[in-house]
């Protein structure tokens, strides 16, 4: 079971999580090694095009090969995730906007995001929208460093009980933004609109 979660500071690295079957793999190995055979028939893919996507997923360190097996003459390669889970750094937005399927792949993020919000009995009037989008990003960029600033800062992650970690980690990422009156502003804001579309 891979462990742990690993910042990705490489912008080339970071690229490749744009792509949805990459995602997929990823998302599949964290949860147990499995074969090229078994990735390509669960996310509907052909052989060829996984072990493409695995190779660049293996040279970037994501992934790792586990085992091979010959099963009828044939070997086939076991994979698994090398760690749990993935965070893209914060200090990567500005140095892709150039990069047109990151973009569109954040985007896609804080659209679903907005679209979500219905869940909640939230109707966002068309107006508003642009505005909400532009809250909800900042408060997103600010919430993804001070998580990313929690990680690096743990001495020794592997003393952490299951069942305290998030707690505690909410309670230190929420400390330092305390400290961030641009977060403040935006979440004040945003919570005034929200609280109005209710």
């Amino acid at each position: 079971m891979p462990k742990g979660t690993l910042i990705i500071k490489d912008p080339e690295v970071a690229k490749l999580f744009a792509d949805e079957t990459r995602r997929g793999i990823l998302h599949m190995l964290r949860h147990r090694e499995m074969s090229t055979t078994n990735l390509a028939k669960a996310l509907e893919k052909n052989h060829s095009s996984i072990i493409h996507h695995l190779n660049l997923l293996k040279d970037a360190g994501l992934v790792e090969l586990v085992r091979e097996e010959k099963v009828r003459n044939m070997v086939q390669a076991y994979y698994k995730s090398t760690a749990f889970r993935y965070i893209i750094s914060y200090s990567l937005t500005e140095l892709l906007t150039d990069d047109e399927g990151y973009t569109s792949w954040r985007e896609g993020i804080l659209q679903k995001m907005f679209e979500d919000l219905e869940i909640y009995g939230i109707k966002i009037p068309p107006e508003k929208k642009d505005r909400v989008m532009e809250l909800m990003e900042i408060c997103y960029e600010k919430q993804s460093k001070a998580y990313e600033e929690s990680l690096e800062e743990q001495v020794d992650s592997a003393k952490f009980d299951r069942h305290t970690q998030p707690v505690l980690g909410q309670l230190i990422i929420n400390m330092k933004l305390n400290r961030d009156k641009e977060y403040h502003m935006a979440l004040k804001e945003l919570e005034e609109i929200l609280m109005e579309c209710r």
